[in-house]
């Protein structure tokens, strides 16, 4: 006869020789957090140099570039005449081109109107230049050609414009007012400011503060 004993140990049921556990397991949850990097970029302060012209307010404001002149022979002939560029032959024609606005008058344009004189300083060239008012194509401004032919050195030329520009004298009117007198009103004059006086301005415009590359150079005529 056999005999059956059950025993239940630690959850678990035991027939005979044969030994069988239920269990159950609970599982371990990670949660992984992955840090967080904050990466602040350098912060680069560019110091400005002062304006080309200068800081100090300016009664007159100019603009001035260099053309070719049309004329000249062999390598001296411009290939386009009165194209733009700051890079000349010995015995080519450099063309300076101006035009500008009275800051005092609240931005007229400088024409021979309120102009007294427009001229180009060169160094080596004892006389300025002195720059005439005309049209050019659909437009009119100021210009002067200098011939080079002749000019002693090679390299960049430190030239100016010197613009002076002309007073005008206030211009004023009479106006009429009533005004008591005693008991009654009476009728009198009075002359009135319309337009302030402008006085005459003298600025001068110069290449300094500029790349080397894009100023006025005068270059050797090409051997062979």
């Amino acid at each position: 006869m056999k005999r059956i004993i059950s025993v239940v140990a630690s959850g678990g049921l035991v027939l005979g020789s044969v030994v069988s556990f239920a269990a159950v397991a609970s599982a371990d949850t990670t949660t992984t957090t992955a840090p967080t990097t904050t990466t602040t970029a350098p912060t680069t302060t560019t110091t400005l140099a002062p304006p080309v012209q200068g800081s100090a307010p300016l009664p007159l404001a100019l603009s001035v570039d260099t053309v070719v002149g049309s004329g000249g022979s062999g390598v001296l002939k411009a290939t386009v005449g009165c194209a733009q560029t700051n890079q000349f032959l010995i015995g080519q024609t450099v063309v300076f081109r101006m035009s500008g606005q009275n800051v005092l008058t609240g931005g007229t344009p400088l024409t021979p109107a309120n102009v007294a004189s427009a001229q180009i300083i060169i160094p080596g060239v004892a006389t300025p230049l002195a720059m005439n008012y005309g049209n050019h194509g659909t437009a009119a401004f100021w210009s002067a050609g200098w011939n080079t032919t002749g000019y002693p050195t090679t390299g960049i030329v430190n030239f100016k414009i010197q613009v002076t520009s002309l007073a005008s004298p206030a211009k004023t009117k009479v106006v009429a007012y009533r005004a008591k007198v005693g008991n009654r009103m009476v009728l009198r004059h009075k002359k009135v400011v319309v337009v302030p006086a402008v006085k005459g301005a003298t600025v001068t415009w110069s290449q300094a503060g500029f790349s080397p590359n894009s100023n006025l150079t005068l270059n050797a005529v090409p051997v062979g």
